[in-house]
Formats: structure tokens, C-alpha cells, sequence
């Protein structure tokens, strides 16, 4: 039975708190970086990301179209006010990022503070959390840091994908983050989803089969053509179904490539859970780990 189809575990009804709110060094409290719409544990069973991805993708959008010095406001007082700064600064530190990425350099921190307004650098663990958030969201990126002492980091495409959906001569925006969403909704409605199924919460996003979108481009080639092709999906008929419904299953080299625990624990850590509240979802995940390990081992010992 489909992930969407079961009744919800209680604790994924309510948004959890985040037991580290940050406080700034004057005392007022910053507003959590990622609040309420970083969350996606649905809310109802299949729009369960509508207000984290609307909202990031519009507003991520309109940063694209505004000049750059006016998110470089004076630091308010006022806790909102404040939210909607650190929201301007983690966006515009975007671009910078995503260029590193395209060269295939590390970034340090001091790097990152350079790139944001002087009066705002105290905020930089928030501003970093939220950037970093929107880099694995939208882009499918994670930055994970290896120097400790130096503070150095590495972009690198998350849950083990290999493909980020760039020609290799042309600079463009990485499509990986499209593709981990596409295999999370196939995996929770229970290792196939329709077209419709995909659209559906694709449109939560304002990403729209016959729009146009400032990150992914012709999102139906990408779905329809790109992700199948790449073999990351596959797309086919539904045996028996009259009239004809065709749905998407995970192709061989998403299985190669990545585990459902992989793209379960990704989705989690924009909800600020642990994947085990997923417990329909972990238990298959972590049964197909086991059997994997299982297999592994039995080979080892035939050899």
C-alpha cells in the first residue's frame, strides 16, 4: 500500500520545534532559519511539501530579479524583519556557492563571510544553515565541511546521485535537486507514481509540465525524457489498467547509485526529525539495507 495511502503516524501531524533556537549576541531571538515551512512532513498525505517549496521558490525567484544591494538592508531590531534579512543573506550567498561548485573548488568560511554584509557576519551559523538548506532543496547539493580546523568545505550532489543534470560545457543550474524529489514521491507512494501523482506535488513547488522554470528548465523533457533516458526512471504501462494509466518506478541506475534510506534521510533533514518518524518508510528502507548487507556478505563468503 502506498506510503500516501496509510494513516499517519500522530507525531507527524504537528511541525516540531527545534530545541536549539539560536539566540543573537544582544540578546533578541533569531527566528529559526528553516521555521515552520523547512518542515516537510506532510500534512496531508500527498501535498507534503506545498509550503516549504512555494515559498522558497518564490522567493528565491524574486531574489534573482532584484538588485543585489537591496538585500544588504541595515540589520532591524524587529524579530520579522530580522527572519526576512537572514532570508535575503543565506539567498544571496546562492551564487557564490554554485560557483564554487562549477569549478569544483572547496569554500572556506572566510570565503562565505566575504559575501555577506559586515554588520550581518554574527548571524553567519543561521545564514549558513538556511543557505545550505536551499542548496540541498532546490539544487540537490550538500555542502559537508572537511577541515574542521580550517573551516574548508566541499559541494558535492547528495544521496550518492552522480548526474546534476549540467552539459559539460555549459555553466547551468544543477537539476539533481528535481530528480531527488521525483524518487522520494516515487518511494512514498510506494515504489510507483503516475504522472499525475509526480505533477501533482511538483506544482507545490510552482514547477509546472508546461511552464518554463528559472532552475529546471523544460521540467516534462526533464521528467519525461531527461531522468528516464539517464536511466534514473523508469516509465511504463500499467499492467491490466483500462484505460491505459502509465506510471514511474525507479530505474537501475537510481538503485545503483543511491538507497531509499539515502533519499529518505535527505528528505528528513528538512523536517528536522529523525527518518525514523517516517516508520512505514524507514522500516522498508532499513529492510532493504539489511538485505543488501546480507547479500553483500554471502557473496564475500562464496568467493
Amino acid at each position: 500500500m502506498p506510503y500516501t495511502q496509510r494513516t499517519k503516524h500522530p507525531e507527524l501531524e504537528q511541525v516540531p520545534q527545534d530545541q536549539n533556537e539560536a539566540a543573537s549576541p544582544v540578546g533578541e531571538q533569531i527566528p529559526q532559519v528553516e521555521e515552520a515551512s523547512i518542515c516537510l512532513i506532510p500534512t496531508t498525505q500527498r501535498d507534503m511539501s506545498a509550503d516549504l517549496l512555494g515559498e522558497v521558490v518564490r522567493e528565491t525567484n524574486e531574489e534573482e530579479q532584484r538588485p543585489s544591494d537591496q538585500a544588504r538592508e541595515e540589520l532591524p531590531q524587529h524579530d520579522k524583519t530580522l527572519y526576512s534579512v537572514l532570508r535575503k543573506e543565506a539567498t544571496s550567498l546562492i551564487p557564490f556557492l554554485l560557483s564554487k561548485y562549477w569549478s569544483s573548488q572547496t569554500v572556506s568560511h572566510i570565503d562565505m563571510l566575504s559575501q555577506i554584509r559586515r554588520g550581518h557576519r554574527r548571524y553567519f551559523p543561521q545564514i549558513f544553515d538556511k543557505a545550505s538548506v536551499l542548496m540541498q532543496l532546490l539544487f540537490g547539493l550538500d555542502i559537508r565541511e572537511v577541515d574542521p580546523i580550517l573551516h574548508i568545505y566541499v559541494l558535492y550532489v547528495a544521496a550518492g546521485i552522480t548526474y546534476n543534470g549540467i552539459l559539460s560545457d555549459v555553466r547551468g543550474l544543477p537539476k539533481s535537486g528535481m530528480l531527488i524529489i521525483v524518487l522520494c514521491i516515487i518511494f512514498m507512494e510506494g515504489n510507483s507514481a503516475t504522472e499525475d501523482d509526480i505533477w501533482q506535488v511538483l506544482s507545490n513547488m510552482e514547477v509546472y509540465p508546461d511552464r518554463e522554470h528559472f532552475i529546471y528548465g523544460n521540467p516534462r523533457k526533464l521528467l519525461m525524457e531527461d531522468f528516464v533516458w539517464e536511466q534514473y526512471l523508469e516509465y511504463q504501462q500499467v499492467p491490466g489498467s483500462d484505460p491505459i494509466i502509465y506510471e514511474f518506478t525507479w530505474g537501475p541506475r537510481a538503485y545503483a547509485e543511491t538507497t531509499k534510506m539515502k533519499i529518505l534521510e535527505h528528505w528528513a533533514k528538512f523536517s528536522r526529525v529523525d527518518p525514523r518518524s517516517f516508520e512505514f518508510l524507514y522500516e522498508e528502507a532499513l529492510q532493504e539495507e539489511q538485505g543488501a548487507s546480507g547479500h553483500a556478505i554471502a557473496s564475500s563468503i562464496e568467493e
